[in-house]
């Protein structure tokens, strides 16, 4: 007879577990039917994600019959993503402003709904509260309503009967029936806003990036590892950073035992790396035009300017970020001719490219900042640091040689008179650099005594 093996069939559960927590980290809201498979491992293991979740995440799992919605709380800008339409451009404001109204008619219909009435509907709603919208009025109107509604179909909401909402869309003679899930639409907002609240009253309340208690402050901090791709500690508020330091292989314990994956622990931050098909996080590189240019640029950029010595981020000119741009994706770049056999109608122009590229190098937190103000993080140097042959060099005529590395020798330049200039110019950074990473290393080594993967209650701990 053959004995199971108790550690195999554990490591099983567990992995079930941890990738129906992936599932839900991704997609918040999931439904039986546009995603049958997650939804059927969520239902499988409510018990045991709604506990985790909670005390981990401090977020609220409710799973129904036919969906399961995660309600995340405290952070804004690390978990919104803008949505998008299937040709990936993002919502309009009037698009967000026909999903609300939708989402508000939608709600109190019990029975399936043609869509022509349903646009009535909503031009009713949009008239009670004093909104400028009207699907009947034209076309940009009703194709912003009918972007609000493929949106709620994708995400199993609302189901297609009878005829196609696209084809309403290019048609407004054509009609179409739409069986709606009030349940599911009604797990949709998760956060709605109060009387007299404005935008930005609203989203001040979403979020305290710098909590009281330690309790709080740790629960922030579990949320920033889960929800972005690195946590660097040089952007943290100060009481913030003693924390992490304090807490940060105790978040990995509790971290690893939820999502699996593994925290890598560095002196400019902290990352939860996934694996491949584990990943939830915006993923670089990729074969897309998007992410082959997105991984080239980054490694131009870290091998020009040098990240992470001694600082953790450097500046990086808006000249150089336009030229590489240019170079690597620009309309006359070599690598579009390739794109144009592999990728064919699915490459962007050259602007829509230049932003989708520094989008997810921003969402991969490898870009900090703006237009103009951009900086490059010390996690770029990972994917490597080389400079591109295809960028023009730029002379950089001022104190900082960053973007000449090479500078030339004799004349004037001898490279070991250079050097000591440098280590003259102030001796101090050093210093600071050394004491800094002794320091972190210092507070590792005693909080990795109080490990804790989320299992027991701590002190103080109402969660359940």
């Amino acid at each position: 007879m053959t004995v199971p093996n108790v550690h195999i069939e554990d490591a099983a559960l567990l992995g079930e577990r941890q990738a129906a927590a992936r599932a839900l980290m991704a997609r918040p809201l999931l439904t039986r039917r546009a995603h049958p498979t997650e939804f059927s491992l969520v239902r499988s293991h409510t018990e045991w994600l709604v506990q985790r979740f909670q005390r981990v995440l401090g977020y609220r799992l409710t799973v129904a019959d036919d969906h399961a919605r995660l309600v995340k709380r405290g952070l804004v800008d690390e978990v919104v993503r803008p949505l998008t339409r299937a040709d990936g451009t993002r919502f309009t404001p009037r698009a967000l402003a026909h999903l609300a109204l939708s989402l508000a008619v939608l709600v109190e219909t019990t029975e399936p709904v043609g869509i022509r009435a349903l646009a009535r509907g909503v031009r009713d709603a949009a008239g009670e509260a004093g909104v400028d919208a009207d699907p009947t009025r034209g076309l940009a109107e009703r194709r912003a309503f009918c972007a609000a509604l493929l949106h709620l179909t994708d995400l199993g909401a609302l189901t297609e009967t009878s005829g196609t909402i696209r084809a309403h869309r290019d048609d407004a003679a054509v009609d179409a029936v739409l069986t709606p899930d009030v349940d599911a639409l009604r797990a949709v907002a998760a956060h709605l806003p109060k009387a007299g609240d404005t935008a930005d009253t609203f989203l001040a309340g979403a979020v305290d990036p710098d909590p009281e208690s330690d309790q709080a402050g740790e629960t922030t901090l579990r949320r920033l590892l889960a929800e972005t791709a690195v946590v660097h500690r040089e952007e943290l508020p100060a009481r913030q950073r003693d924390r992490l330091a304090a807490h940060q292989w105790r978040a990995a314990a509790a971290l690893g035992n939820l999502l699996g994956g593994e925290i890598e622990i560095r002196a400019e931050g902290v990352a939860l790396i996934m694996s491949d098909e584990a990943a939830t996080s915006p993923r670089l590189p990729s074969d897309d035009p998007v992410g082959h240019t997105a991984l080239a640029l980054v490694r131009h950029l870290a091998g020009r300017l040098n990240p992470g010595r001694p600082a953790t981020s450097v500046p990086v000119p808006d000249r150089e970020l336009q030229v590489a741009l240019e170079a690597l994706g620009g309309a006359d770049a070599p690598a579009r001719a390739d794109w144009a056999r592999t990728a064919g109608p699915e490459v962007p122009d050259p602007d829509r490219l230049r932003t989708l590229v520094l989008e997810l190098l921003a969402d991969s937190g490898l870009l900090l900042g703006g237009p103009g103000e951009w900086r490059l993080t010390a996690a770029a140097a990972r994917f490597g640091a080389e400079v591109d042959d295809r960028v023009p060099r730029i002379q950089d005529n001022d104190e900082d040689d960053r973007t000449d590395p090479a500078r030339p020798r004799g004349a004037g330049h001898d490279a070991s008179e250079h050097d000591e200039s440098r280590l003259r110019t102030d001796p101090r950074e050093d210093l600071d650099r050394v004491a800094s990473v002794l320091r972190t290393v210092a507070n590792e080594k005693v909080s990795a005594t109080s490990g804790d993967t989320g299992d027991e209650r701590g002190p103080g701990d109402g969660s359940g």
